[in-house]
């Protein structure tokens, strides 16, 4: 009788849960723009960039001694200097993806209460952070009970909007494109799928049998997470098309009736709610035992960030999330492609229990994710 590897299992689900998340509902309406064959061309170019990327963090997990989180292998292997900066851009990051929830979270709460009490998605966006905040407060022992909960809630949600869909899909949405409009995906695909904090985790999972199983988990959590957004963009897409929206299921409402947006939406806001607790858990905690903040002065510098942003306008759910995973999203991953790189030269790297690569695919890697983000800085400027 063959017994199932739990731990193996839970470290490939930590993967799915740490990568999923509000970027998931940008992509039909990316690939809508741009064309579904050409959003699904650069899911699976920037899906596979991204595998390697995370191979070499598992790499660095490996074999640096000690318990450490992405700016603690920057400080080691490239030093102090370039830790802050990782740092600056790990909390941008994360008060960004937060300012996404917000909004996103208040789109699904507007679907489900203003039926019956009105209002706008600006007031239900500030009621989801009021929420969230409050269940970031409560810490990270309430937040871990909810992981099987929240993983099992974002499944059921994929699965049940592709099975709702397929009587529904026109090939005729799936053909369209428009090549003017190639690089929105980009940066959307790049925030979907970035996660910088889970491989360690998913090392400490694994015990002894890191080294074995590590990089077979993260193949396998990878790619689950390309397969499930490939799917749920051409269901979205398919029956959508040119008018899918930004909330991905928000546009199926008047094809799937009022049963519908209540299910998807109340999926939807628990997940977003439960992910949102976790990012700013993750940062307050950041802030409190990297930086030395007083719990209070953590905490508060964790929730104010995104209402601020949000009060003065920053409320585009599409734009916010393709300017972070381009920027900020390309700036964590070279950190972890130069880290590997100066691993490679360290003498304790002397066995690769991951994947072996090559100087050139690395500095590919570098350059492309340099490139992304020169080019969005550009557009947003210009």
């Amino acid at each position: 009788m063959i017994h199932p590897d739990f731990k193996f299992l839970r470290a490939v689900f930590m993967m799915v849960g740490g990568i999923v998340g509000v970027g998931v509902f940008g992509l039909p309406f990316a690939f809508a723009q741009s064309g579904f064959v050409i959003g699904l061309v650069e899911l699976l170019v920037i899906g596979l960039i991204l595998l390697m990327v995370q191979f070499m963090y598992a790499e660095l997990a490996l074999q640096t001694e000690g318990s450490h989180r992405l700016v603690g292998y920057v400080e080691i292997y490239l030093g102090k200097k370039w830790s802050w900066l990782c740092m600056a851009a790990l909390s941008a990051s994360i008060w960004g993806a937060m300012l996404a929830y917000m909004i996103i979270g208040g789109k699904f709460l507007f679907l489900i209460l203003s039926p019956v009490f009105g209002g706008t998605t600006t007031g239900y966006a500030y009621v989801v952070g009021l929420i969230a905040a409050c269940l970031i407060y409560r810490g990270l022992q309430f937040a871990s009970k909810l992981e099987v909960f929240v993983m099992l809630a974002l499944l059921f949600l994929f699965i049940f909007i592709i099975a709702l869909s397929i009587p529904y899909i026109q090939p005729s949405n799936l053909t369209a494109f428009d090549s003017t409009k190639w690089f929105l995906p980009y940066g959307i695909i790049l925030f979907a799928l970035s996660s910088t904090g889970i491989v360690p985790e998913m090392r400490d999972v694994l015990g002894l049998r890191a080294k074995k199983q590590l990089g077979k988990a993260v193949l396998l959590g990878m790619t689950t997470v390309i397969l499930l957004y490939s799917l749920f963009a051409f269901a979205i897409v398919g029956v959508t098309g040119t008018a899918t929206t930004g909330a991905a299921f928000d546009g199926l409402v008047p094809i799937f009736g009022s049963s519908f947006r209540v299910i998807a939406s109340l999926l939807g806001l628990t997940t977003i709610l439960s992910i949102f607790m976790l990012l700013g858990i993750v940062l307050q905690n950041t802030l409190k035992f990297d930086l030395r903040l007083a719990r209070p002065v953590a905490f508060l510098l964790t929730v104010t960030v995104p209402f601020l942003f949000f009060a003065i306008g920053v409320r585009e759910f599409v734009e916010l999330i393709g300017f972070i995973g381009s920027v900020f999203g390309g700036m964590l991953g070279i950190f972890i492609v130069l880290c590997y790189l100066k691993l490679k030269r360290e003498p304790l790297c002397k066995e690769h229990h991951c994947l072996n690569l090559p100087d050139l695919f690395s500095w590919l890697a570098v350059l492309f994710f340099l490139g992304g983000l020169i080019f969005t800085l550009y557009q947003f400027l210009v």
